[in-house]
């Protein structure tokens, strides 16, 4: 698995969760399974996923300041950054290599069928990447079919 395991020192290999880089703190409801698909996606990408359930979402929305027309299902917390929804992880892998100032986090706003946890067969459908930014504003990152990286915008 990538990304799980870093030599450090000559300590030999060293899991990355000691280092906080790919832990996600994830929040949920206990009533939606395709939260636990896009669980079981990132941790087979070799991220550690700490799940919480929330008894109200929205409250964890307000807390990020994610604005309602990106909200999705979930939303998880990684290196300071939101990733709300089913984000594809090669843009959460850009997010963490870039760092982009002034930003929020990454979103797939509702629930794109074909995205990561959001599978139903040969179904997909072209759906955006947004990044959201602190003063409101946002960019699309790249559109996505399925899995796949379609157009790269930024």
């Amino acid at each position: 698995m990538k990304n799980k395991f870093i030599r450090f020192l000559g300590l030999g290999l060293l899991p990355l969760s000691l280092f906080g880089t790919n832990t996600i703190e994830l929040y949920n409801t206990p009533f939606c399974g395709c939260c636990k698909m896009w669980e079981e996606y990132m941790t087979k990408k070799g991220y550690e996923i700490h799940s919480s359930y929330a008894e109200d979402i929205r409250e964890i929305k307000q807390k990020y300041q994610i604005h309602p027309k990106f909200e999705s299902c979930h939303t998880g917390i990684i290196d300071e950054y939101v990733v709300e929804g089913h984000v594809p992880e090669d843009a959460i892998k850009w997010l963490l290599e870039n760092k982009p100032k002034d930003v929020i986090g990454i979103s797939v706003p509702g629930m794109p069928i074909g995205s990561p946890g959001m599978e139903q067969g040969n179904i997909v459908e072209d759906y955006p990447v947004i990044i959201m930014y602190k003063n409101g504003q946002h960019k699309v990152y790249g559109i996505y079919r399925g899995h796949t990286l379609i157009q790269k915008k930024l």
